[in-house]
């Protein structure tokens, strides 16, 4: 089986690819969209944290796979419908993708013989949408993550794993812990070869909830509550 990462310049594509090197976990095909953008300047407390999740927060992409001399595809735009990518994935033999951001996947990259694998941030089809580990938290005092074969319905495709967490007990949320369970997951999922397990849970559109990007005050209230608990 022959598994991709699809990468941008971002908190969750540096964890989810330097836990991979970690792991020795190998990707037939690496691509990186790349605008360089000017990267965020990270604290020195934040660094520390991210380190202790097992990613650095502070490295870019890029220079985590230079820095490694991994081979990759590099493409200067972060859409993954843009046509250049599209077409550049169809020549390739790959049979899953990891895709890390870029976007709503439209119907023509969609309808590729490859299959698209998100990691999303909630147990579905209980939290589908946005922001949801910061809802999970609030109703139930946990995090999860589902990774699923990106369909055209939202959070809607073949569920292949799930994967329950504490919540944390710190308040970079969005900048660490969001890619630490996001990354986790990928791992565990990869290690185990759960890929190769041919049944997929099948998701009722008519059961679960979808949430919308979380209220200010809603999210500090959820940050507050994993410093307070």
């Amino acid at each position: 089986m022959k598994i991709g990462i699809i990468l941008t310049p971002d908190v969750r594509s540096k964890a989810y690819i330097q836990k991979s090197i970690k792991h020795n976990i190998h990707f037939e095909n690496i691509i990186l969209m790349n605008d360089n953008r000017k990267e965020q300047i990270f604290l020195p407390e934040v660094t520390k944290l991210s380190e202790k999740m097992g990613f650095n927060i502070s490295e870019t992409v890029k220079n985590t796979l230079d820095k490694k001399n991994i081979s990759y595809n590099e493409f200067p735009f972060v859409d993954i419908n843009d046509p250049k990518l599209v077409n550049y994935l169809k020549n390739l033999d790959v049979d899953y993708w990891i895709f890390s951001g870029g976007g709503i996947l439209k119907n023509e990259i969609l309808s590729l013989k490859t299959k698209f694998i998100h990691l999303h941030p909630g147990i579905v089809p209980d939290y589908r949408g946005s922001t949801c580990f910061y809802y999970s938290i609030l109703n139930e005092n946990y995090a999860g993550v589902t990774s699923f074969i990106m369909s055209k319905g939202l959070d809607m495709g073949d569920i292949i794993f799930q994967k329950r967490f504490d919540k944390p007990n710190y308040q970079y949320l969005d900048e660490i812990y969001d890619p630490h369970i996001r990354s986790e997951t990928l791992i565990e999922l990869l290690k185990n070869e759960t890929l190769l397990e041919k049944e997929k849970m099948v998701q009722n559109s008519n059961e679960g909830e979808t949430y919308f990007i979380i209220h200010p005050v809603l999210k500090h209230i959820a940050i507050q509550k994993c410093l307070n608990d």
